[in-house]
């Protein structure tokens, strides 16, 4: 069987979300095989492409290449994140979304609308939209209530994180923040202020080089962010980058994360940060599942000294923040546990043509 996967969408960032599930689709499919996966994209990072090849049974295309192929094979499946490749209409498409419009920040009335028809219109010619966690399928539900039956909740495992050394780690800190620690802030930027001065508090009071880089959702936000920045007591320790940049080795080198306002868009990051031990702050929020609450720390952070007071505490208590850490990798592993023992679809392994 022929599997196409399109790493191409508008509705996810970063890209490297989508690249690593590619990668975690190969993974599961590897032992089966009458697969051969097909990786369709004009601009894959030649370092997974690298991670693709390894497996002998991956081919990547370009665009149009793949479009010649699909139009001379008889047996085909095509899975996507939110994208479509031209003459594969006679094959079954199973739609995998990682984001959805409603997400969206800072985009005017009409492209998200654009957004959102091209997104029902998906889910409608699709054989089935997988939400790939409890999260995710609660979201989409209540955003396309009408499409509901069509979205179903599958089994996708994250299979193979980089693998990282302390020496990885300590270049990846030199490159963000020259060296030193950082708190990681995914910081909605009606919330980037507030936060601001948590963080003078704690670098008044601590005396540290300890930095905070904050990852903003676009370039309007980021333009935003560094008006804001401007006459910062601390700002050569503050670092902006925006989303579509981000890095699994930001994520891994990160001292804490914090996560504020987020919804199932960012539940790779989360499952990410664990896998690496790092401790997650959440800030109190009605679109986080209860299931999802002991992946880390949750309190209000509008609460008057609220984060100044969690900066302190995992800066100054090693311990606590290892059990923590601790406490997230226990939740994952559970997590893990009754989803891989419980009767979900298996992608790409029950998909059927």
């Amino acid at each position: 069987m022929r599997l196409f996967i399109l790493t191409d969408t508008d509705f996810i960032h970063p890209s490297e979300i989508v690249y690593q599930k590619v990668l975690d689709i190969i993974e599961v499919g590897i032992t089966s095989a009458h697969l051969h996966f097909y990786i369709v994209g004009n601009q894959v990072p030649l370092a997974h492409q690298d991670l693709y090849t390894t497996y002998g049974n991956v081919t990547i295309l370009k665009e149009y290449k793949a479009e010649k192929l699909i139009g001379e094979v008889t047996n085909a499946i095509v899975i996507h994140f939110g994208s479509t490749l031209k003459g594969s209409d006679q094959f079954p498409h199973y739609f995998i979304p990682l984001s959805s419009p409603h997400l969206k920040q800072n985009i005017s009335w009409m492209a998200k609308w654009k957004q959102q028809r091209a997104f029902r219109k998906f889910i409608k010619n699709a054989v089935v939209t997988f939400a790939i966690n409890d999260w995710s399928i609660d979201s989409l539900r209540n955003q396309y209530p009408a499409l509901e039956k069509s979205i179903q909740e599958a089994w996708l495992p994250v299979s193979l994180l980089p693998k990282l050394e302390w020496v990885d780690l300590s270049e990846t800190r030199s490159e963000l923040t020259q060296g030193n620690n950082y708190f990681l802030s995914f910081t909605p930027i009606e919330n980037f202020i507030d936060t601001l001065k948590e963080f003078s508090l704690f670098k008044k009071w601590q005396q540290t080089t300890m930095a905070l880089v904050f990852i903003v959702e676009n370039n309007k936000q980021l333009e935003e962010a560094e008006q804001i920045l401007k006459g910062y007591k601390f700002k050569e320790d503050i670092l902006l980058k925006t989303l579509s940049t981000l890095k699994i080795e930001w994520i891994a080198a990160a001292y804490t994360i914090l996560l504020d306002g987020i919804n199932f868009d960012k539940t790779s990051i989360i499952e990410w940060a664990i896998h690496y031990d790092i401790p997650l702050i959440f800030n109190q929020n009605d679109a986080q599942p209860t299931s999802w609450l002991k992946a880390g720390e949750v309190f209000l952070f509008a609460e008057k000294n609220a984060l100044f007071n969690h900066f302190k505490l995992y800066y100054k208590d090693e311990m606590y923040r290892q059990a923590r850490a601790k406490m997230g990798k226990e939740w994952l592993v559970e997590l893990t546990e009754y989803r891989s023992s419980n009767h979900f679809i298996k992608i790409p392994l029950d998909l059927k043509s």
